[in-house]
């Protein structure tokens, strides 16, 4: 048997030992890469970058919503026990704290004194005013379990 016939013969295990020694040296490559904590690193760097970045609004919006949380504020003094003005400044807070007009301690503090006042004061739980609820519950997720008392009282 000549040379070439024994390659000719051994062809299937060429082959198998070709495939093995390019498939290792795949993998080999690939695990290199590692290309899932490297995905997960960029992903976790967007999302913090995201929640940082104050969101752009147009100076038309930030002045609309300043002005509507300086009306709130001066309709709830005026009625504190009215659903309406309730509604209305927890809303601005929550938009306000939402756009970065207004501090989240800041607006966390003023939304505290109103639920105080509603869990003190029961009144009139509107449609308008749970809404507005929900708006706030997004806005300041550390005050979820009193707003959903709230939010539920009949």
């Amino acid at each position: 048997m000549i040379f070439r016939e024994g390659l000719l013969k051994a062809r299937g295990q060429i082959t198998f030992i070709a495939a093995l020694a390019i498939s290792t040296g795949i993998i080999i490559y690939l695990e290199t890469l590692d290309t899932e904590e490297r995905i997960q690193g960029r992903v976790a760097a967007e999302l913090a970058r995201q929640r940082n970045a104050p969101p752009s609004i147009s100076p038309a919006i930030d002045a609309r919503v300043r002005a509507n949380l300086q009306r709130s504020e001066e309709v709830y003094s005026a009625e504190p026990d009215a659903a309406v003005s309730r509604a209305a400044l927890l809303v601005s807070l929550a938009s306000a704290v939402q756009l970065s007009i207004l501090k989240p301690e800041d607006g966390l503090t003023r939304v505290q004194r109103i639920i105080a006042d509603m869990e003190r004061q029961k009144g009139e739980v509107t449609p308008v005013l749970v809404s507005a609820l929900g708006a706030a519950a997004v806005a300041f997720p550390s005050l979820q379990g009193r707003i959903a008392g709230l939010a539920s009282a009949p």
